[in-house]
């Protein structure tokens, strides 16, 4: 196990607990606030079908800083945005 771990330079543990089993296999991402910000975005989208995922997020931003709420990370908006098939083409 010692030579194993150390040719594909990983520790044993990590190897140990990947060959039994013992590793969490990752979850998906699932977010509550997802579903405010959906219309939202589906809204900007609707208005303006040109604009990317960075353009749709600066003016979600506006919005939400006028209402006085949290920003949203472009990432995020870009992840939203892939999931419900909202990306430009």
């Amino acid at each position: 196990m010692k030579t194993v771990s150390s040719v594909l330079e990983v520790s044993r543990s990590n190897l140990h607990d990947r060959l039994n089993g013992s590793a969490k296999p990752r979850r998906g991402y699932h977010k509550a606030q997802d579903a405010v910000v959906l219309p939202r975005i589906q809204a900007l989208v609707a208005k303006r079908p040109t604009y990317g995922y960075r353009r749709i997020t600066a003016l979600l931003n506006r919005q939400l800083r006028s209402e006085g709420l949290a920003a949203v990370n472009h990432k995020r908006v870009y992840r939203i945005m892939e999931r419900n098939n909202l990306l430009l083409q």
